[in-house]
C-alpha cells in the first residue's frame, strides 16, 4: 500500500505542495517582470514546466495566485522586521534596524517591490483589502514597539498607529520612485531619512512631561 501512495520516496501531498510552490515561484518572476495585466494562466504553468490543469489544483485563478505571492512577500517584510527590532532598545534604533529590514526584502529583489507597490494596486476587491489590512498591521506592529520601549502611562496626543500609516504611505511613493529610476540617493540615505522622520514622528506623538516650576516642592 505504501508504494501505491509514493512516487520515488514522495507522497501525493508532498508533489502537489511542490507544485504549488513552483506555482507561487513563477507567479513572483512573471508578475515582477512583466506584470499582471500581462501574465496569462497558461504562461505561469508553462514557467513552471506544469500542464495548465495543475494550476487549479492549488489556485484558483491568477488572481488568487497574484494574493497569494504577496501575502508571501509582506509575510517575509513581517519576519525580517520583527527580527530586526528585538534587540533594539531606543526607538530611533527599532526605526531604522525595522526600515532597514523591509526596505531590503522589496528592493533587493526588484520583482518583490513592482507586486508590492505596482502589481497589486486597482486588482480586485479582496486584494485591496488585504493591502489595506496590510498597512493597518504594519501601522500597529511600528506603534506597539514603540509604546513598548515609551513604556506604562505614557500620555498620547497623537494617534500613533494614523502617525504610522501617514508616513508608511510616504515609504511606498518614494518606492515607486525608485522603481521608475527616478530616486537619486542610496538605500542608505533612504533608511536614514525615514529614521528620523518616523523617530520625530514618535516623539511629536506623546504628550510632554509638565515641567515644574521653580519653588515647585
Amino acid at each position: 500500500m505504501q508504494s501505491a501512495r509514493t512516487y520515488r520516496g514522495i507522497t501525493p501531498a508532498e508533489r502537489q505542495a511542490e507544485r504549488k510552490q513552483r506555482l507561487l515561484d513563477a507567479g513572483l518572476e512573471l508578475f515582477g517582470t512583466v506584470g499582471y495585466a500581462n501574465t496569462s494562466v497558461r504562461a505561469v504553468s508553462s514557467a513552471a514546466s506544469l500542464n495548465s490543469r495543475y494550476f487549479y489544483e492549488s489556485f484558483s485563478s491568477r488572481e488568487d495566485l497574484l494574493y497569494s505571492v504577496y501575502q508571501r512577500i509582506v509575510g517575509d517584510i513581517f519576519t525580517r522586521a520583527s527580527e530586526a527590532v528585538a534587540g533594539e532598545s531606543t526607538i530611533e534604533g527599532q526605526a531604522r534596524a525595522g526600515l532597514l529590514a523591509a526596505w531590503n526584502v522589496v528592493t533587493e529583489d526588484r520583482r518583490k517591490a513592482r507586486i508590492i507597490a505596482l502589481e497589486v494596486v486597482g486588482v480586485s476587491d479582496r486584494l485591496e483589502r488585504l493591502r489595506h489590512d496590510t498597512r493597518q498591521a504594519l501601522a500597529q506592529f511600528t506603534a506597539d514597539n514603540a509604546l513598548r520601549i515609551a513604556g506604562d502611562g505614557v500620555r498620547l496626543r497623537l494617534d500613533p498607529v494614523l502617525t504610522a500609516r501617514f508616513l508608511m504611505g510616504g515609504v511606498v511613493e518614494v518606492l515607486l520612485e525608485w522603481i521608475n529610476g527616478d530616486l537619486g540617493v542610496s538605500p542608505d540615505d533612504v533608511v536614514r531619512h525615514f529614521t528620523a522622520l518616523f523617530t520625530a514622528a514618535a516623539y511629536a506623538a506623546v504628550e510632554p512631561t509638565p515641567q515644574a516650576k521653580a519653588g515647585d516642592s
